[in-house]
């Protein structure tokens, strides 16, 4: 990576920070766990102790719960301001706390959460549950997708659970095989009973809680308001993968993952859940030395420095078009998560 080109990431990621302590006590007040869930991991990538133990202490004591699930209440998971997250992907955000509670060292709540989240898993297939009802504390074990595989997928690894980590990597590639029009869509969730989902179309709104977006990345539409990181995720756990196993098929994977965003026209880039492409083909350009994996990831997080505000946040284009508009804890999670990744990118690419 470029001496420049880390010294602006190195710039970016502080600026990012400051205005996370700028803004502290107004973080404080704000008890949605949506604002939450992606600091300890932030905390821990960038080596910041304080934090860290804050937030790691916050999480273990006020949103996990008595079932191991990190939630805002006891019968509310929080996203009030993006109800399709928890909706289509429950266990998304319960990866990212266990992974972050790991690199920190709690791993008493990590494994209790991730007990939790091992009910998600299906025997048949492998993947784990896109839904849960908060009221009967019931899975839904009929309808499973790649994220909220992928994110148990990262927990599991982080835990040193191999052998289901796997089972969830083999559920990827089975539904990377099902795609009847890889060149043109990728269909993330799988019905039990029907298989691949593919008739989710009618409704573009991308945060339509059962809208096309939610569950197809689309190569024939403006690539800046879909959802990218649908195959940014499931990239960043194959790549985990085939660290841990060095078995090629997960690196092949992750190869076909890339080459369907790829296919996007290269607005691809400009689009704040590419970030995922950025931190997943970092990590694969470290374990192949394969300079198309850098300069992917060097491209992406390029803009990522550019598209900083001059407050220190990014806005999010997919649902957002000036920071104003934008909800305290949408401009949180997406600080907490950029600077993260791009601090995990110049390790990975810091040769």
């Amino acid at each position: 990576m470029d001496p420049q080109l880390i010294e602006a990431g190195k710039e970016t990621i502080s600026r990012g920070v400051g205005w996370l302590k700028r803004n502290q006590s107004q973080i404080a007040t704000l008890s949605d766990l949506s604002a939450h869930y992606k600091a300890p991991y932030l905390y821990a990538a960038i080596g910041d102790p304080v934090q860290g133990r804050h937030y790691a202490k916050l999480i273990f004591e006020k949103y996990q719960k008595a079932d191991g699930d990190f939630r805002t209440a006891e019968k509310e998971k929080g996203w009030a301001h993006l109800a399709c997250s928890p909706a289509n992907r429950y266990i998304y955000s319960n990866g990212w706390v266990i992974c972050g509670l790991r690199r920190l060292g709690y791993y008493g709540a990590a494994e209790k959460g991730m007990n939790f989240v091992r009910r998600f898993q299906t025997p048949k297939m492998g993947g784990f549950a896109s839904r849960f009802e908060v009221h009967s504390g019931n899975v839904n074990l009929r309808f499973l997708d790649s994220s909220s595989t992928s994110s148990a997928g990262l927990a599991l690894l982080a835990c040193g659970d191999i052998k289901t980590a796997i089972q969830a990597g083999e559920f990827i590639l089975r539904l990377l095989d099902a795609q009847p029009d890889p060149d043109k869509y990728y269909y993330c969730s799988w019905d039990e009973e029907s298989g691949l989902m593919t008739d989710i179309w009618g409704n573009e709104d991308t945060g339509a809680l059962r809208g096309r977006k939610q569950f197809c990345l689309s190569t024939e539409t403006d690539p800046r308001y879909e959802l990218t990181w649908l195959v940014g995720k499931p990239m960043k756990f194959l790549a985990k993968l085939y660290d841990m196993t060095g078995e090629n098929r997960f690196l092949e994977g992750a190869r076909r993952l890339l080459s369907f965003f790829e296919r996007l026209d290269h607005e691809r880039v400009h689009n704040y859940g590419s970030c995922k492409i950025m931190w997943a083909s970092a990590e694969l350009y470290r374990l192949t030395g394969e300079t198309h994996f850098a300069k992917t990831a060097e491209e992406i997080f390029q803009w990522f420095c550019e598209s900083m505000t001059p407050e220190g946040i990014w806005v999010h284009g997919l649902w957002y078009k000036h920071a104003e508009e934008q909800p305290l804890a949408a401009s949180l999670d997406a600080v907490q998560e950029l600077c993260a990744e791009m601090s995990d990118t110049i390790f990975e690419l810091a040769v």
